[in-house]
């Protein structure tokens, strides 16, 4: 043990001055160990602020149905988002109304839109969903349909203004007497299984989509998903969300990707399309 000579003024200053070292190695050590700190806290990324965003649409089952404030394409783009932080609000309205409505900065993003590009106040997703114009009939019939020529002189019933979308062989055979264009799809696959047409024309998720609502509804029915059969004439279009933010439209993309991946799309899909687990139609 050292014995301090506290009665002799040199030990005195001598003590005196190692505290003071001490002290300023220590408050040195402190201050740069702050500094340290904050540099961390500073460089470390920020998790992007959540918010609550307008998502505008139309009424369209099974894509985007009103009445539940879901769908197949509400459904992917609202997950998506909110697993970016964000909650949704949804309002429904025309579709060229709500596309304005963002551009004006009214509402945050508005789906679907189909062939279209970026503007300077529109910011297009990567595709949420491909729609899938599908020709449908039933099996029993033993139909061979190779193009959209075979249609001719069948009884055909589609969607209103199909005629416009398919091309000029198509408007040949909405020149027969048998080609119908009709409002309400919801009556399609009923139509179908009854024989009141020989084949329908409408978009794959469309038809299924009431086509399972219309068994809930009948359970006596013994018709299924296996009685019907499709043909691919035409081909898939593209499925977008629009966005008035560059910046929110692609982080919408990479967490698009991440959530496609996991397969969460189809399992959104099979929710509105299949009765149980055992008819799924898209795996």
């Amino acid at each position: 043990m050292i014995k301090v000579m506290i009665d002799k003024p040199f030990h005195i200053l001598s003590f005196y001055l190692l505290g003071l070292r001490l002290m300023l190695k220590a408050t040195f050590i402190l201050k740069n160990a702050l500094n340290l700190l904050m540099l961390v806290l500073i460089t470390l990324p920020t998790p992007s602020k959540a918010t609550e965003l307008l998502m505008l649409t139309d009424d369209g089952p099974p894509h985007m149905i009103a009445a539940t404030n879901s769908g197949i394409d509400i459904d992917i783009t609202r997950e998506v988002l909110e697993s970016m932080g964000h909650t949704i609000k949804i309002k429904f309205a025309p579709l060229k109304r709500t596309m304005k409505q963002v551009i004006n900065q009214k509402a945050d993003l508005f789906l679907p839109t189909f062939f279209q590009n970026d503007t300077p106040n529109i910011f297009i997703s990567a595709a949420i969903i491909s729609y899938r114009p599908v020709v449908f009939s039933l099996k029993k019939n033993n139909f061979t349909l190779k193009n959209i020529k075979d249609l001719s002189g069948k009884k055909l019933v589609t969607f209103q203004g199909a005629a416009g979308y398919f091309g000029d062989e198509f408007v040949k055979v909405s020149k027969h007497k048998n080609y119908r264009e009709l409002h309400d799809m919801s009556k399609f696959p009923e139509m179908l299984m009854k024989q009141r047409c020989d084949v329908v024309v409408l978009d794959y998720y469309i038809f299924y989509y009431y086509l399972k609502e219309y068994i809930k509804q009948n359970p006596a029915t013994e018709f299924t998903v296996k009685d019907v059969d499709e043909f691919l004439f035409f081909p898939e279009v593209e499925a977008h969300v629009g966005f008035n933010d560059k910046k929110l439209r692609n982080r919408f993309n990479e967490q698009l990707k991440i959530y496609k991946k996991q397969g969460k799309d189809t399992a959104v899909i099979n929710k509105y399309l299949t009765i149980s687990p055992e008819d799924e139609i898209v795996k």
